[in-house]
């Protein structure tokens, strides 16, 4: 059974990360080629959200350890960042953030361009820095930065990763095109995002065609402390942004992203029994358990004569919201991939 640690963290989104009053922000069935049993819908992010958005960091940058993660916790944001194995991490710290489950990921062992490697080379910087990061984490890393943008085999990548992340510049369509090679924007001093204003434009922007926008960040305020560096002041006030605006995006990491995309796209939900005061659902996916084990949101308006309900998933109370939309009331709740039944309870 997958790991109910996060179907207790995404539940935390379902009240806060509703979009009332407008049915926008969810994929029909036909886009998804899920199997959603009619009256539920899946949201196209978690708690119905208008976009994704990842923090994501490279390079191992010390202010990233002092700045950057206190900043997320202090929000209980989740970034993700990912490790040259060969450059000295302190391994001791970035295990400590794991432990917070900020997402720890690979950026291969010596960050090399790997476009220019042969696939035998690719395969040993990859392997390396999977084994390492398992080693000192004891998680293995399941998301990939191309080492300066330079995409390598990505048939090789998609053996060992959910997800490769590129930097072409542009917001992600809320299922990529390529999951090996998933667009990001540049932030710092030498990128296109370097204030506040330029998160919040570009996160405008990602809501409006119900996309992910990834940022990638390296150093923060020290030019000696990475490459582009990013005002931690312009940084820490578009955290206060995205946690103002909770109700428009779902902030999380970038493995975090990839996962509930590929597990939305395909899930089944089945109703399995239906009285009056309670209603059986299964919920399904064909994906590794070990992997995919991030909880997806749903919604359907209440039954006739229902003003409130209760959500349990394999017995457990969960976290569950009504929301208005237009009009009509709905009950909100996350559910688990192969967690166990669920059950809606009349209230």
């Amino acid at each position: 059974m997958k790991n109910l640690f996060y179907l207790t963290i995404a539940m935390l989104l379902v009240v806060s990360c509703q979009k009332q009053n407008d049915t926008s922000t969810e994929l029909s069935n036909s886009e998804l080629k899920a199997s959603i049993t009619s009256p539920y819908e899946v949201g196209t992010w978690s708690g119905f959200c208008s976009a994704a958005i990842s923090y994501t960091f490279d390079d191992n940058c010390a202010n990233q350890l002092s700045i950057a993660i206190p900043a997320l916790n202090t929000y209980g944001f989740k970034g993700t960042f990912f490790l040259v194995t060969n450059w000295s991490p302190n391994w001791s710290a970035w295990k400590s953030a794991a432990s917070n489950y900020h997402e720890m990921a690979s950026h291969t062992a010596s960050h090399p361009t790997m476009s220019s490697l042969t696939t035998a080379q690719q395969t040993t910087e990859i392997t390396t820095s999977i084994n390492v990061i398992n080693s000192n984490i004891g998680k293995k890393p399941i998301s990939l930065a191309w080492p300066g943008c330079s995409v390598g085999n990505t048939t090789l990548a998609q053996q060992y990763f959910v997800g490769a992340r590129g930097c072409s510049g542009v917001i992600e369509s809320n299922t990529p095109g390529n999951f090996m090679n998933i667009s990001s924007i540049i932030c710092g001093s030498l990128g296109s995002v370097k204030t506040n204003a330029d998160f919040q434009s570009r996160a405008n922007s990602a809501a409006s065609s119900k996309g992910w926008v990834v940022f990638l960040i390296h150093g923060l305020d020290n030019a000696n402390d990475g490459y582009s560096p990013t005002s931690s002041t312009e940084f820490k006030n578009s955290l206060s942004f995205f946690n103002s605006n909770r109700s428009k995006f779902w902030v999380s990491s970038f493995g975090g992203v990839c996962r509930y995309i590929k597990e939305r796209n395909v899930v089944t939900l089945t109703q399995t029994a239906n009285d009056a005061s309670s209603i059986t659902l299964k919920v399904t996916d064909n994906l590794d358990n070990s992997i995919y084990n991030v909880a997806l949101t749903f919604r359907r308006p209440l039954p006739s004569g229902w003003t409130n309900a209760s959500v349990t998933q394999n017995g457990a109370t969960v976290s569950s919201s009504i929301v208005n939309v237009n009009s009509t009331n709905y009950i909100m709740f996350n559910a688990l991939p192969d967690g166990g039944d669920v059950k809606l309870i009349k209230k």
